[in-house]
């Protein structure tokens, strides 16, 4: 019995230092706004155009007021584009060099809930299959970052 609480003892002291792993399967949480999917299709045609259109998701549990964010997309690092505002409506009359429209369940009312998704369709060939793309999702008040997402094109 003395032998058991020694190793026990032991193997406690050796996870306190942090010499082995603490065995946690969790994964690391995600940020609240994700990028779900990039598609280089042309959507009449299906060929691949780079169309480069860009899907986010509001994967968080908290509600934005879309107007209130905008996002900056960056290719391999480098700042590519930024939208000024995520409400579909306010950016139409906007001048938004890079983007040609957004769309989507996030962008339609003055809200962006937990689970609905809109679609950034920027200029053609802004992004190629294979590269590096990162958006920042910022919040325009106080100009904080509250999302960074990193995927493969």
């Amino acid at each position: 019995m003395v032998a058991l609480t020694i190793i026990l003892a032991a193997l406690v002291l050796l996870m306190l230092l942090g010499m082995i792993p603490t065995w946690s399967w969790a994964e690391p949480a995600q940020p609240p706004i994700i990028i779900t999917d990039i598609l280089h299709t042309s959507t009449e045609t299906g060929k691949l155009t780079y169309a480069s259109r860009v899907f986010l998701l509001n994967n968080g549990s908290a509600t934005y007021k879309n107007d209130d964010l905008k996002a900056a997309f960056y290719k391999n690092d480098q700042p590519i584009v930024t939208v000024e505002t995520l409400n579909g409506h306010l950016l139409i009359p906007s001048h938004h060099y890079g983007v040609r429209y957004i769309q989507g369940e996030g962008c339609r009312d003055i809200y962006w809930n937990p689970g609905e998704e809109m679609e950034v369709d920027l200029s053609d060939r802004t992004f190629s299959p294979g590269e590096k793309v990162t958006v920042k999702i910022i919040d325009k008040k106080t100009r904080k970052v509250i999302s960074e997402y990193t995927v493969i094109a």
